[in-house]
């Protein structure tokens, strides 16, 4: 069984501050992982033996003996209904912790697309909490979302909104995927990069682009496959595409300061549509290649164009 806690809130429990739960965790004498919503899991074993040392008993409302806290009435063998009778556990049994929306708004008024198709973060919770699942995965709203996180920033419950619309479209079936992101997906797990640019032909780029340089950077090459380098830089497949030059501005910083940097000649593309598109099994592929490259090469880092 498992605990999970704020770290304010158990700073609060064991009297201490804030800084010092977190410095716990980073150190490994709280056992503790990232959780849902700004939160952190720790196994209730763990916790237990936390209070042991600090001279502390559990907290009153938790059950001793399982962990988490009790949530029947005494007597009962089935959960207490709500209003709405049993809901569907699609979205609220999720790791995004709807259930704790107060329905204030402050999502939707942080929300830089609030209001198109007359939807924000607000109501698309509302909409899960009310087990409109059909039609929450036929609304674009969801895929319209930046994901950028300022609806979380601004949400005084910490709701995991952004984890929420990644899972939204994951349920989505693949073929109805809007088509730009879903075809990115598949490109880039059969050619290597979003745009399906040939080996051939992105490296006769390189090669190309590095001469042009040569004029400002005297002797300078651009470093493919180097083995050892600190830094393996990956590339948006759009900048080859449509706007190569701009990629010569990163290079004149790595020369001037003398980094020690790479690129890969295969799966160098940067961009990972899976994030994106609620794919998380192509979205792994994509991240295991670049971490193959980063292993192959002996690199010590890696840099993402976005």
């Amino acid at each position: 069984m498992t605990y999970t806690f704020r770290v304010s809130q158990l700073a609060a429990e064991f009297g201490v501050h804030r800084n010092t739960i977190r410095n716990w965790i980073r150190k490994g004498t709280l056992p503790a992982r990232p959780g849902p919503g700004r939160q952190y899991v720790m196994e209730w074993e763990a916790y237990r033996t936390l209070c042991e040392r600090y001279g502390r008993s559990p907290r009153p409302d938790l059950d001793k003996d399982n962990g988490p806290p009790l949530r029947q009435a005494a007597g009962q063998a089935e959960p207490v209904p709500t209003l709405l009778g049993r809901r569907r556990t699609t979205f609220t049994a999720s790791a995004a912790r709807l259930d704790a929306c107060l329905g204030c708004g402050g999502c939707a008024a942080a929300c830089p697309i609030s209001g198109v198709d007359n939807l924000d973060p607000c109501k698309i919770i509302r909409m899960a909490l009310l087990d409109l699942e059909e039609e929450l995965l036929a609304i674009d709203w969801p895929w319209k979302c930046t994901l950028c996180g300022r609806c979380e920033e601004y949400c005084p419950m910490e709701v995991g909104i952004v984890h929420f619309m990644r899972h939204i479209r994951s349920l989505r079936p693949r073929e109805r995927v809007p088509g730009p992101i879903h075809s990115a997906v598949l490109t880039c797990l059969e050619r290597g990069n979003n745009l399906g640019i040939p080996q051939q032909d992105f490296l006769a780029l390189l090669e190309d682009l590095g001469r042009e340089l040569q004029q400002s950077c005297p002797g300078f090459q651009v470093p493919v496959d180097r083995y050892g380098a600190r830094l393996l830089v990956t590339v948006n497949s759009r900048e080859p595409f449509t706007e190569p030059d701009s990629m010569k501005w990163w290079w004149r910083i790595f020369h001037a300061a003398g980094e020690s940097w790479t690129i890969a000649s295969s799966n160098w593309e940067g961009v990972n549509w899976g994030l994106f598109s609620g794919d998380d099994q192509s979205m792994r592929t994509i991240v295991g290649r670049m971490v193959d490259n980063l292993q192959r090469l002996n690199c010590q880092a890696l840099l993402l164009p976005e």
